[in-house]
């Protein structure tokens, strides 16, 4: 490969000598003959040795191990005319007005998003596969790291190009009307929440236990809490509404866990205990023995700061369920027994 071709799509101010022998296929050479080229590139003036990289190690034939890309680039005025006459959009950075080599590098990169500045309306949010296949032909390119890191460079941002990135962990929800500002009410298990969603769907409720709401979420236990900023993500997907989360599952060591965990990786939300539910779960076990819990995980595990938001009777009966290590589960509210008002 030409030496000043391999520099110039190289797209770096510097370049390793790792680098030089990978582009110009010097794998297989002695090192007595990368040596020569070495020298000969630097008898040429268009790489300089960045000496703070070190020498090679080799007494014999010392090479520096990065180098500074000193070519010029030879650019006409085509590709200098064809860069003025780029979208606004892409000229708002000026990277490409002082980098024209990297229109020629990345010119189909370019060309598409010119066209879609210049012929899309900006319309509806999409994720960023469908965004990508929609400017490119290719759902992955907006994936593409150089691609990521050449648009940073033009100051082109998701919000530009109108894409959002679909949330790693996609709960199961039920949301009639969509709101700036909502109570979502989070469910540690499946039923519950199925039947919650039914009540509002079926009956049109906005009210449980007397506590107004606007949807319901399936936490799908662990799943919640196992990955910092899944909540985040979530709302970030809806278009970050003002959203006060109500957190609900099984009283047990485990389910109050969860819920320290969901607050804890998702620490700039407004989340907290569905007081309301678990008191109907307390109700509901009135006269009967609480059953163990399948896991003896999380002994000692200290819950006052969790349970500072139920009465002091509350407090001591819900401490006894930890320490017994007992278990209540959600469950016990069947679709029957939940109540409106």
């Amino acid at each position: 490969m030409d030496i000043k071709k391999m520099l110039l799509s190289h797209g770096k101010k510097t370049i390793t000598l790792d680098e030089i022998i990978s582009g110009l296929k010097l794998g297989e050479a002695g090192t007595e003959k990368v040596y020569t080229c070495i020298n000969d590139i630097l008898d040429k003036n268009i790489l300089e040795p960045v000496k703070s990289s070190g020498i090679n190690g080799n007494i014999r034939y010392p090479m520096y191990k990065k180098y500074r890309i000193a070519i010029k680039d030879e650019i006409d005025n085509a590709v200098i005319d064809a860069i003025n006459k780029l979208h606004p959009m892409l000229l708002k950075s000026g990277y490409l007005s002082v980098n024209p080599s990297e229109y020629q590098r990345l010119k189909t990169v370019v060309d598409a998003l010119n066209i879609f500045f210049f012929e899309a309306k900006m319309g509806e949010y999409i994720s960023r596969k469908e965004r990508s296949f929609e400017i490119f032909g290719h759902e992955k390119t907006l994936d593409d790291s150089s691609v990521k890191s050449f648009l940073r460079k033009l100051k082109i941002s998701e919000k530009d190009l109108r894409f959002y990135d679909t949330p790693e962990y996609c709960f199961h929800d039920y949301i009639p009307i969509k709101k700036d500002s909502m109570t979502l009410l989070i469910c540690e298990n499946k039923d519950i929440w199925f039947g919650i969603r039914r009540r509002m769907f079926e009956s049109g409720w906005r009210c449980l236990f007397g506590t107004a709401i606007d949807g319901v979420i399936y936490g799908e236990g662990n799943k919640v809490s196992d990955r910092t900023g899944a909540l985040v993500e979530y709302l970030k997907f809806m278009g970050n509404p003002q959203v006060r989360f109500l957190y609900w599952g099984d009283i047990d060591r485990e389910g109050f866990d969860i819920y320290r965990r969901t607050k804890a990786v998702n620490d700039s939300l407004d989340i907290s205990l569905f007081v309301p539910g678990y008191r109907q779960m307390m109700a509901m076990l009135k006269g009967k023995a609480a059953e163990d819990s399948p896991s003896s995980k999380k002994h000692g595990m200290d819950f006052d700061s969790v349970l500072q938001c139920f009465s002091a009777d509350e407090q001591v009966f819900l401490k006894g369920i930890l320490e017994d290590n007992k278990l209540i589960p959600q469950e016990i509210i069947s679709y029957t027994g939940l109540k409106e008002g």
